[in-house]
């Protein structure tokens, strides 16, 4: 899936943009809302690619839970068993092969 998006031409054109799975073609739609995905965000030049999925995940009840694959950046925190958290309402979980688990727990 990931790959699919990183090749349509829709996303491409929204870089850095929310797109909705209401925004794309059906198929790809209906696999993203079928996976609890609301939201995703792209970057994608030669230097970063980055598909970032904003989560309808009941499972995490307090603000919003990321599913990111990533080749930008820190790829430490990609790290399988990586765990970072600090005083902020922000915690990242490396799960191995360029993938991360972010969330966001501000209720603002």
């Amino acid at each position: 899936m990931t790959n699919r998006i990183l090749k349509n031409q829709f996303v491409n054109s929204n870089l850095g943009k929310g797109i909705y799975p209401t925004d794309l073609e059906q198929s790809l739609s209906a696999e993203l809302i079928e996976n609890g995905i609301k939201l995703i965000t792209v970057r994608n030049d030669s230097e970063c690619k980055e598909v970032e999925y904003a989560t309808e995940w009941t499972e995490y009840p307090i603000g919003t839970l990321y599913l990111t694959w990533t080749t930008c950046g820190n790829l430490k925190q990609t790290e399988k068993e990586f765990h970072q958290s600090d005083s902020s309402f922000i915690e990242v979980f490396g799960i191995g092969n360029n993938w991360l688990i972010w969330t966001d727990s501000d209720f603002i």
